[in-house]
């Protein structure tokens, strides 16, 4: 009665904790590059194939990159005593991932009708920048890269602004267009 049955192997779990992050900014990456690539081709591509896969990049890459940074903030304290200096790359990954949720200059917005949604961007925004600094904060006083993270805080921040200005700028009510 005491004993239990774990559904998932301890070797599962260790692969998990020591690739979550990894393999989540690796995932926000690829979407990134796939938005990159792919998004001048989907008002021109007939291949429905093609537009599902930018159209699944396009939901999932500000998903993968707000789970990412919060699996960074969840680790502050992990690393420390490891002598590893995990806490810099930690602190420059999380403004890192800011401008992925600025996106690409490719593609701002899917459809006419995401436009709608720059009050939550803006709301994401401001929290996603609370968690970057939060993170930075975290690895004080001992950051070694401290003048290269402010750099990159500084353009994620900018372009996470610049992305939700524009969907506000381009959203039906601003344009006088009434659905």
């Amino acid at each position: 009665m005491g004993s239990s049955i774990n559904p998932i192997p301890k070797s599962v779990k260790k692969l998990w904790e020591r690739w979550n992050l990894r393999g989540f900014i690796l995932l926000s990456l690829t979407l990134q590059t796939i938005l990159i690539l792919g998004a001048p081709f989907r008002k021109r591509a007939p291949n429905l194939a093609i537009i599902f896969i930018i159209w699944s990049s396009y939901l999932l890459a500000d998903w993968a990159a707000n789970f990412a940074i919060g699996l960074i903030s969840n680790s502050q304290g992990d690393a420390q005593g490891t002598g590893d200096n995990n806490e810099d790359l930690l602190a420059f990954w999380a403004p890192f991932l800011l401008l992925h949720l600025g996106g690409p200059d490719t593609i701002t917005a899917f459809a006419l009708e995401d436009n709608t949604l720059w009050l939550r961007h803006f709301l994401g925004l401001i929290f996603q920048v609370i968690a970057a600094i939060y993170v930075f904060i975290q690895s004080f006083p001992t950051n070694k890269l401290w003048p290269s993270t402010i750099l990159l805080f500084l353009a994620g921040t900018i372009k996470y602004a610049e992305r939700t200005r524009g969907l506000y700028l381009a959203s039906l009510d601003n344009l006088g267009i009434h659905a």
